[in-house]
């Protein structure tokens, strides 16, 4: 009895075997067919003894991803959308905006920029600089309100400008000359949304 349990025993692995293989070359078949071989192969490991382990990879590779922050809104202090692309006032001197950001990576501090005619027709430094830290409690969504003062100036007074924000998950590096002012550090990431502007005066 022992004999025929020992050889049970090597048939039933060797099936494991080939099923294990058979269950990983099942993954890379058409979405449809691949759920039919799954199945049928689970019932049969099961039958026999053995049990396919799940794949966790995808689950893995999930949660090391390194999300870039997003910019979902972004308002006047009024409350009021700041719509784009516009065209949009800026106000010598006035203003500030309130901006929604997600980020999956809770913990990160997040760094606003704002840039007027960045490259028109040379990279100029930030003209508003902000951050945004995780908190006590981190959550998914954050709000920032960063200041307009500063991003019209007299001199700029007239339309046509390109104003930009880009949020970075960290501090982006200046001296960099393939992005100067808005270059980052592997595995830095960002993102931007941008606005076609109108520098005017204050109403006196």
């Amino acid at each position: 009895m022992s004999d025929l349990l020992r050889a049970g025993a090597r048939v039933v692995a060797s099936k494991c075997r080939q099923w294990h293989g058979k269950a990983g070359a099942a993954r890379f078949v058409h979405s449809s067919r691949s759920v039919v071989v799954l199945a049928v192969l689970a019932a049969a490991s099961v039958s026999a003894g053995c049990v396919i382990p799940p794949d966790l990879s995808v689950e893995k590779n999930d949660a090391a991803v390194n999300a870039a922050p997003v910019i979902l809104d972004v308002r006047d202090e009024a409350g009021n959308p700041f719509e784009r692309p516009g065209p949009r006032d800026v106000t010598v001197g006035q203003g500030r905006l309130v901006l929604t950001i997600s980020d999956p990576d809770l913990l990160d501090t997040l760094y606003v920029r704002y840039f007027l005619d960045y490259g028109l027709p040379a990279p100029t430094p930030a003209r508003i600089e902000c951050e945004a830290a995780p908190g006590a409690t981190p959550t998914l969504q954050r709000q920032i309100t960063c200041s307009l003062v500063g991003v019209c100036t007299t001199p700029a007074v007239g339309p046509d400008h390109v104003f930009e924000i880009e949020v970075f998950d960290r501090p982006p590096v200046v001296d960099d000359p393939t992005r100067l002012f808005r270059a980052l550090d592997p595995p830095g990431l960002s993102s931007a949304w941008w606005w076609q502007v109108t520098c005017v005066e204050a109403v006196r």
